[in-house]
């Protein structure tokens, strides 16, 4: 940039009105450029650190490994990867009337000691309906906790996955129609799972939305999405229809020959943390930043609640 400003004032080389024109420019960056320098104090809050957590009770999920870990102010120079890990907590799961249902033990990984995961010391399956309450407390940290009711099961209604016409047990698409009854008179969040399944019930692959459906299906189906949460305002007489093409890919072993789809019925302030969460993901280079939603008594995270539904449908 210097050298044709530089040329401009020495009258040497500008023999071109688009030269000149070109040298004025450079001239007005640079002076822009050295407008825009200017320092700003920021006063950056004292921060107290705390627990955090993420745990979900599922009823298909009986032993669950836990993380717990803890916050830092944003001048901290911590990797909270590496040391955020907070290895002597303790841990338990409670019914509403106070009798412990669940507690946990820290067991480091075996090569590397300074991490690892609390597992639980019995297997436990929450009951719908039920409420229960997370409790974490750490030397040095406030105790945290989180309550949460366990959702109702909401059976599937039915199914149906029509194939496209050329297909094989690998690598296949088609159309999967789901129906599941919304319950009535209260705000309802829901997530699709869908995997495939070879003879002997071992998952084998997975699947996913085609996105070739939105002059097909209307307005209902942009409101579901494989494996995103979403909730039931839009739904309609208490009725909910997933249409969708979906893809298919396995890990080449033994051929796909059921499909199985799951239905997590899940607790608001589930939905709500994974809402936010995809808020932060998105690539929305307008988004602006906002807080995870937590429902963490006295600390950070999400105790979230879901109550899955399965149906299997053959290939």
């Amino acid at each position: 940039m210097l050298p044709p400003v530089f040329t401009l004032f020495s009258g040497k080389g500008l023999k071109s009105p688009v030269s000149f024109k070109r040298g004025l420019g450079c001239l007005a960056l640079a002076v822009a450029l050295a407008g825009c320098e200017k320092e700003v104090d920021i006063e950056v809050r004292g921060h107290t650190p705390r627990l955090a957590v993420q745990y979900n009770l599922n009823t298909d999920s009986p032993k669950q490994n836990m993380y717990i870990g803890r916050s830092q102010s944003v001048l901290a120079g911590d990797n909270l990867w590496r040391n955020g890990l907070v290895k002597d907590a303790s841990i338990t799961i409670s019914e509403g009337n106070g009798s412990v249902r669940q507690s946990f033990v820290f067991v480091p990984l075996e090569y590397n000691a300074e991490q690892g995961n609390y597992k639980p010391l019995t297997a436990f399956t929450p009951e719908p309906g039920r409420e229960y309450t997370l409790r974490v407390s750490a030397p040095n940290f406030e105790a945290i906790e989180g309550k949460l009711t366990m959702p109702t099961a909401v059976p599937v209604v039915s199914t149906s996955f029509q194939p496209d016409a050329k297909h094989d047990p690998y690598n296949f698409s088609g159309l999967l129609r789901v129906q599941f009854n919304d319950p009535v008179g209260q705000r309802n969040y829901y997530r699709l799972f869908v995997q495939l399944l070879d003879d002997q019930g071992r998952p084998v692959g997975n699947a996913y939305s085609r996105n070739e459906n939105d002059d097909i299906f209307g307005e209902e189906v942009e409101k579901i999405e494989l494996y995103k949460v979403f909730d039931d305002g839009w739904a309609n007489q208490g009725v909910i229809t997933f249409s969708d093409k979906i893809g298919t890919y396995t890990g080449g072993g033994a051929p796909a020959t059921q499909l199985e789809v799951t239905l997590q019925h899940i607790t608001s302030d589930l939905y709500l943390y994974e809402r936010s969460k995809d808020n932060y993901e998105e690539d929305n280079p307008f988004a602006e930043p906002l807080n995870l939603h937590s429902n963490i008594r006295n600390g950070y995270g999400n105790f979230g609640g879901i109550t899955v539904t399965k149906y299997r449908i053959n290939l």
